[in-house]
Parts: C-alpha cells; sequence; structure tokens
C-alpha cells in the first residue's frame, strides 16, 4: 500500500508528465483531424491565426529572439533543441527530438510527416511580424529559419 502523504511530485516530474501530455494532446488531435476532417493544414493554419496576435510584443525585437520564443514553445512540448543562432534580421533554429513522439504516432498510426504539419503553424504568427520562414525535415531533425528585410 502507497503512503498518501509521500505522494509529492517533484517539479521535474510534473514538467516530464506535461511535455508528454502536450505531445498526447497535438498528436491525437492529428489524428482525429486525419481520420474525420477537416485538413490538419486547415487547423495548423487557424491555431496559428488564433495565436499570431499574442507575438506581436516580439514585432519590434531582433529575429534571433522571436527564434527564442519559438524555441520555448517547442521545447515546452518535449522538443529538444539542437542549435540557434541568428542576429537582428536573421535566425536559424535546429530542433533534435520530440521525445515519445514516436511511440505515441506509431500508437495513433501517424507518420513523422503527419505531426511536422505544426511546424507550419507558425506561418501566420511570422507573416504578422514580417518575418519571412520556413523549416525543412533534416536527418530526423527540423531547421527552422527567420528572415526580416532590414529598412
Amino acid at each position: 500500500m502507497t503512503d498518501a502523504a509521500n505522494t509529492e511530485l517533484t517539479t521535474e516530474e510534473l514538467l516530464s508528465q506535461a511535455r508528454g501530455n502536450a505531445t498526447a494532446f497535438i498528436l491525437t488531435t492529428i489524428a482525429y483531424l486525419k481520420e474525420r476532417g477537416p485538413a490538419v493544414e486547415d487547423f495548423v493554419a487557424f491555431f496559428g491565426r488564433q495565436f499570431a496576435p499574442g507575438w506581436d510584443e516580439l514585432r519590434a525585437q531582433p529575429v534571433v529572439d522571436v527564434a527564442q520564443a519559438v524555441t520555448k514553445n517547442a521545447v515546452s512540448v518535449g522538443c529538444a533543441l539542437g542549435s540557434l543562432s541568428g542576429d537582428e534580421a536573421r535566425a536559424e533554429l535546429l530542433i533534435t527530438g520530440w521525445p515519445d513522439a514516436e511511440e505515441i504516432s506509431r500508437v495513433l498510426g501517424l507518420e513523422t510527416s503527419d505531426s511536422d504539419a505544426m511546424w507550419d503553424s507558425f506561418i501566420p504568427i511570422m507573416e504578422r511580424l514580417g518575418i519571412r520562414y520556413a523549416w525543412q525535415r533534416e536527418d530526423g531533425a527540423v531547421r527552422l529559419t527567420y528572415e526580416r528585410e532590414m529598412r
């Protein structure tokens, strides 16, 4: 029998659980949309548009600060940061993993490319900030690039 007084969770345990739950929620949403529609791409675009105004405070910030904000979002749902570099006008971010995503994807019948659609959620956000944004998959990692024309 477990002692109920000794069941306090550490911050690390809660963070790990929250990341797993966020990953599961994102991937289950994608699996549901694939099975029942509407298109995953429509949902991802809607998601990005809904949250784009919340990024307005970064409009005048260096592009590397915008990439840092994306990093926080990605890492908070379980991705791993490979590298981040940039300056006022340009930044590049390498995401090297999405822990537990492979196992959850398998349970849900998803391919890696299915979850990649979530990277497109940043398109409306970056458009609102006046930043050219692109991403591409590279050997199990995802490279994201950001560029703002300086005036």
